[in-house]
């Protein structure tokens, strides 16, 4: 009887994060097109072989957005994200999609930002001499690690109930407040709403058919990872006022 041992070669294992994957791409006529690609694949990544495969022009504002059409929400994917780690979160059930389209707002954010900070919405944590315009106060607090603080009236609707409450809101570094009392900015009337930092946030489509909303504007707050039924049921969706009120939220 032979001493030697057998020696057995072993399948190699592609680590998980190398792995492929396939997913489906619409554009914005109804075409798709499926692609195979790695597990660690970012939106900007996909982007970039759509633009390359369709010779289109990299101007920036091409975007991958997440449709919901079940309960009628999508939202621009972030370029860091992982598209994978994204279609993770979908339901089995849920006909949920990606689309490869334009969004020339898509980086206004960071090249414009005092645009996104009416005066009348923001307060600063300093007082100043008035030597300087809120336009500079502002400038100053979006170079440092200080933040303003944003307020103004939203509309909500708490779960099983048909009405829509106008509240007011109070966006700060730590998270979204709401007053208990009018526009009450004291501790004892401010309630946690909902922190940023595990979140995504959805645009509502025709939120005035869809969930009854005052206007067709309107935003809801996902909290991660998954659990949409439970999460969708149980948080308040916040919808903006009428386009001239909506400028005041």
């Amino acid at each position: 009887m032979s001493l030697c041992a057998r020696r057995v070669t072993l399948p190699a294992i592609t680590p998980i994060v190398l792995q492929k994957r396939v997913i489906k791409v619409y554009n914005e006529d109804g075409t798709s097109r499926a692609l195979e690609v790695p597990s660690d694949i970012t939106a900007r990544d996909v982007c970039q072989l759509f633009i390359l495969k369709n010779h289109y022009i990299d101007d920036n504002s091409w975007t991958l957005i997440e449709h919901l059409p079940h309960i009628g929400l999508e939202r621009t994917i972030e370029d860091h994200e992982l598209v994978i780690e994204v279609q993770s979160n979908w339901g089995m059930e849920e006909e949920n999609k990606l689309y490869f389209r334009k969004n020339y707002a898509k980086y206004e954010f960071f090249k414009n930002p005092v645009n996104f900070f009416p005066e009348h919405m923001v307060s600063f944590a300093t007082e100043t001499n008035g030597d300087l315009s809120q336009a500079l106060i502002l400038q100053n607090f979006l170079s440092s690690s200080t933040y303003p603080e944003i307020h103004g009236f939203l509309h909500t609707k708490e779960q099983g109930k048909k009405s829509w409450k106008k509240i007011y809101f109070f966006l700060r570094r730590s998270g979204l407040y709401y007053s208990t009392k009018g526009i009450s900015k004291e501790p004892r009337h401010l309630q946690f709403f909902s922190e940023f930092g595990n979140s995504d946030i959805y645009m509502a489509l025709a939120s005035k058919k869809t969930h009854g909303a005052p206007t067709n504007y309107g935003f809801c707050l996902k909290v991660l990872p998954s659990r949409y039924a439970l999460m969708l049921n149980n948080v308040l969706w916040p919808s903006s006022l009428t386009k001239q009120e909506g400028a005041e939220t």
